[in-house]
Order: C-alpha cells, then sequence, then structure tokens
C-alpha cells in the first residue's frame, strides 16, 4: 500500500512538478493556489498529454524522447496512488490503487516494446476517470464552500459559549 501525502505534501509535489515544465511561473502559480481537486485534475491533464506526447515519439521512432513523456506519466501515476484515500473509501481506494498499478506496468511494456497501443490503453482508461473529475469540480467546490462556512460557524459559537475571564 502507497502511504498518503499530507496536503502540503501535495502542493510542493506538484509545484516541484510544475517548475519542471519549462519553468513555468504561471503553471506554479496555478498549482500554489489550487485545492486538492484542481491538483488531482490538472495531474490527470498532465499524465494524459505526457502519454500523448510518448505516442508521438514512438511514432517518430524517438527513444529518448519516448522514455522522458512515458516516464513523467508513470511519475504522475504514481503520484495519483499517493493521494488515494484509504481511510475514507478503503475498497475504493484499493480498486483505484490496482487501477493505477496496472497502468503504470502497461507504460513501462510500452517504453520497452515501444507499443502505442499499451499507450492508448492507458489514455482510454484514464480519460474517463479524468471527465468524473472535471464533472465533480462544481460540487467538489461547492462542499468545500459550505464546509468553510460551517467551520466558521462552529469557531463563532465556540468563542461565544467559552467562559469569559
Amino acid at each position: 500500500m502507497v502511504r498518503r501525502m499530507t496536503p502540503y505534501q501535495m502542493k510542493k509535489s506538484a509545484a516541484a512538478w510544475a517548475s519542471q515544465v519549462n519553468n513555468n511561473r504561471h503553471l506554479e502559480t496555478e498549482v500554489q493556489e489550487a485545492d486538492a481537486h484542481k491538483l488531482t485534475l490538472m495531474l490527470y491533464t498532465a499524465i494524459i498529454a505526457h502519454m500523448n506526447d510518448g505516442i508521438r515519439a514512438i511514432e517518430r521512432k524517438d527513444d529518448l524522447s519516448k522514455n522522458k513523456w512515458l516516464s513523467k506519466a508513470q511519475a504522475g501515476i504514481n503520484e495519483l496512488r499517493v493521494t488515494l484515500r484509504h481511510d475514507i473509501d478503503a475498497e475504493f481506494s484499493a480498486n483505484l490503487d490496482n487501477l493505477y498499478e496496472y497502468c503504470g506496468r502497461q507504460l513501462g511494456k510500452a517504453k520497452a516494446a515501444s507499443d502505442t497501443s499499451l499507450v492508448v490503453e492507458v489514455i482510454n482508461l484514464l480519460t474517463p476517470i479524468k471527465e468524473a473529475w472535471e464533472e465533480a469540480a462544481p460540487e467538489a467546490r461547492k462542499f468545500r464552500e459550505d464546509l468553510a462556512q460551517f467551520q466558521k460557524e462552529q469557531a463563532a459559537k465556540a468563542q461565544q459559549e467559552a467562559p469569559k475571564p
């Protein structure tokens, strides 16, 4: 089982990844300001983009680029594995972990065999999950806003009920 990252570690890892993408300061800023939902969506987007770059490299017979892009995709998949919340839904997390592990193995095989069909298979497995994250974004945002409001109200209530010196 992969160890879960704290939100701070997720942001630090995502920021490190962003700084490697052509020293893209805009992306670094976007990562620093993103919540966990947005970071996960950004990660899916990057993984799929890296796999598409890997496919193009395989088609050009550019082994150096193929290994670079597919390795980046594998690293992204490993990041997804680390973010799984086994404490919230163990069965669902275990299923996703198995899927991510399978995807990583398929990309390893694709690198070794220069086989675009294996990369396409992984893209086809991850794209629906990415699309589900996109569809859930408004609900996730609303949940975070409601939670923040609830926490603020609870803090105010606790402060009012606290004994005065």
